[in-house]
């Protein structure tokens, strides 16, 4: 079997867990993550665009920790995964991490890009993404939330892609909030928030294909 086809039956099987998982986690989740992410106005959570839904949901479930444990921990611990490809995506999910990679180099018919992780200087990383596949250049930047696999790596959904134009400045002024922030428990989510907050002045709209 091919990598695309283990990757597209995983990334089925992982839209189905999420969904579990959602439906698992209380709605104090999702309001304190909307609140956070400034999108809680009088009582109601209030989207700028569709990809807002993304977001929210991502944020919620790998973010926001009560008792310092994410969505995604309590339903691994009080659930668990129902077969071994669902235990090897809690598990793929529970070890993923977010960055900003610059596209190095692209390929339609793989359906894959090779990624530099910009702020952890890693690169060469290999990512299998059938939309970014298609419509992503080299040089393009993009927040994501990259999940480990054995055999590949895949994105969470959610993405904030930025002109390549945009690089120097959104370093340094990620170096200012590292410098700041970094030995904080909750970096991660600052780190989240950040981008979040600049996708909407600096970024790029996703089409989804």
């Amino acid at each position: 079997m091919s990598l695309v086809r283990k990757y597209m039956m995983y990334r089925e099987v992982g839209k189905r867990l999420i969904d579990k998982i959602m439906k698992h986690a209380l709605s104090e989740v999702f309001t304190e993550s909307a609140k956070l992410l400034g999108v809680f106005q009088e009582g109601v959570i209030v989207f700028n665009s569709e990809e807002d839904t993304d977001v929210l949901a991502d944020f919620a479930l790998n973010e926001y920790k009560r008792n310092n444990k994410n969505a995604i921990e309590i339903y691994r611990e009080r659930i668990g995964g129902k077969n071994d490809m669902e235990r090897e995506v809690l598990d793929a999910l529970l070890s993923s991490y977010t960055s900003l990679f610059k596209v190095v180099s692209v390929s339609a018919s793989e359906s894959t890009l090779v990624l530099n992780d910009l702020l952890n200087e890693k690169e060469n990383i290999k990512l299998i993404d059938v939309t970014f596949s298609n419509t992503a250049s080299p040089g393009l930047l993009i927040f994501i939330r990259l999940a480990p696999f054995k055999e590949f790596n895949m994105a969470s959904g959610m993405a904030f892609v930025f002109p390549a134009s945009t690089e120097n400045y959104l370093l340094k002024k990620y170096k200012r909030l590292s410098e700041n922030a970094k030995s904080d428990i909750n970096f991660s989510m600052k780190r989240f928030i950040f981008f979040y907050n600049w996708n909407k002045t600096k970024g790029l709209r996703v089409i989804h294909v």
